[in-house]
């Protein structure tokens, strides 16, 4: 495999809480042997599972095929999904050494494959994709062709884009050489005592429910009617009940943005990380019903959606910085690193903001029925607790039943109050 430089590298690679899981339930027990043949198997297709990061002379990350992967077995009597999840999550990957994804079998009446990769490797659609060919080495019909990331080191990432403004870059090049008079490198170790810190502080957990049966019926329904879309009747809803609960008037929504479909190189079905984000502002109004409140957000929110300037503004905004100073932003928002261009940019890009929002990323619809020599029974989405929300909420829903799962840091709201955030959200859907 040819090596390749990273979009946005530096900033996925020095955040504390970005790693993405997936656990897939298949009725059932698979010998772990088996398990394991399909996940060697699928190493060709995707690279990326079995490489690590090297940094050259000229402080660029690439990654290369230089490691084995990470597999651990157990039976059902030995270890829980979340207990493994959660311990493997609070220890950071060895970027230098590599795998930067773990796997898990847990075997009992069912068997469990737990997915515990970086974002720097995959975002979510890109682990998904994973999984999908994960199911077919399982049922004997993958295709072991390789599929790599189309990056290369070009200027012209997208096929259609707006490019930065002259002053923006005047401004970008200004913090470098505020930045170039008293810059600051960080190691590994540096990086190590950051994220334990962080850790020990925030303690990132997650809440996972779900939606079947009436309650998903019900769903499409009041969408459709109303003519709004499944994911911007949920993000309203959660919205709304996120600003009730912990009564606040306004509240800034994030929303996960695909652009695979963007590149000049198509990523096909690759693992890979090629999604942004958009933010916007909502604010409470008492006196509209929801459905009125959840066409307001969609517009909001499709309006930065539809614009390709706002959809790629942050790659081409990260571009403009030295890697260094990129890299130093999670230790100025999150840790202990005092530098003020630093923490400009961190404010700049939405890090290190007072009133903490919502993230919302829904990987859309699957139906995983159609396997002749397996049965899967389930598929979680579990994302990343973004250090800049204050809840982030991943959804997937599988063979019409709707996953979801709320990543939050245990320091900044409870359990207790997400648990009356996904009811208030219910209520307010009349679900």
């Amino acid at each position: 495999m040819d090596n390749f430089p990273l979009m946005n590298e530096r900033l996925y690679l020095r955040s504390p809480s970005i790693n993405v899981c997936f656990r897939v339930i298949i009725g059932g027990t698979l010998d772990k042997n088996k398990v394991k043949e399909a996940l060697e198997k699928i190493c060709i297709k995707h690279p990326l599972l079995n490489c690590s990061l090297k940094i050259d002379n000229g402080n660029n990350a690439w990654l290369v095929q230089s490691c084995g992967l990470s597999i651990e077995c157990y039976k059902s009597t030995e270890i829980d999904w979340q207990t493994w999840y959660k311990t493997n999550d609070n220890i950071p990957f060895d970027f230098l050494k590599g795998p930067l994804v773990k796997f898990c079998v847990i075997n009992g009446k069912d068997t469990e494959i737990i997915i515990l990769g970086h974002h720097i490797i995959g975002d979510g659609i890109g682990y998904l994709n994973l999984v999908k060919d994960i199911l077919l080495a399982l049922d004997n019909k993958i295709d072991a062709n390789q599929e790599l990331p189309p990056f290369k080191p070009e200027e012209k990432y997208f096929k259609e884009t707006i490019l930065l403004e002259q002053p923006a870059k005047d401004y970008a090049q200004r913090l470098n050489g505020e930045w170039r008079k008293n810059r600051t490198c960080f190691t590994e170790k540096d990086y190590n005592d950051f994220f334990k810190k962080y850790r020990k502080t925030y303690n990132p957990n997650l809440y996972t429910a779900s939606l079947e049966g009436d309650s998903v019926k019900k769903l499409l329904e009041k969408s459709k009617s109303n003519g709004l879309t499944v994911n911007e009747v949920i993000t309203s809803a959660f919205s709304v009940a996120l600003m009730e609960t912990l009564d606040r008037e306004e509240l800034r929504v994030g929303v996960a943005a695909n652009i695979r479909n963007d590149l000049v190189s198509e990523p096909n079905n690759c693992m890979g990380n090629f999604v942004t984000g958009i933010a916007a502002k909502v604010t409470r109004n008492l006196e509209n019903d929801f459905i009125s409140k959840a066409k307001d957000t969609a517009i909001i929110l499709k309006e930065q959606l539809l614009n390709t300037k706002n959809r790629h503004l942050a790659v081409h905004f990260l571009n403009e910085f030295d890697k260094d100073l990129i890299e130093s932003i999670m230790f100025a928002a999150y840790g202990n690193f005092e530098h003020h261009v630093s923490k400009k940019l961190a404010e700049l890009i939405g890090e290190q903001l007072e009133n903490k929002g919502l993230g919302i990323s829904n990987l859309g619809k699957y139906d995983f029925n159609n396997y002749e020599n397996i049965n899967v029974l389930d598929i979680q989405f579990i994302g990343p607790a973004f250090p800049a929300n204050l809840l982030t909420v991943g959804i997937i829903t599988v063979n019409n039943k709707v996953n979801v799962c709320f990543r939050f840091n245990e320091s900044e709201i409870k359990e207790k109050k997400i648990k009356k955030i996904f009811e208030k959200a219910l209520e307010i859907m009349n679900i």
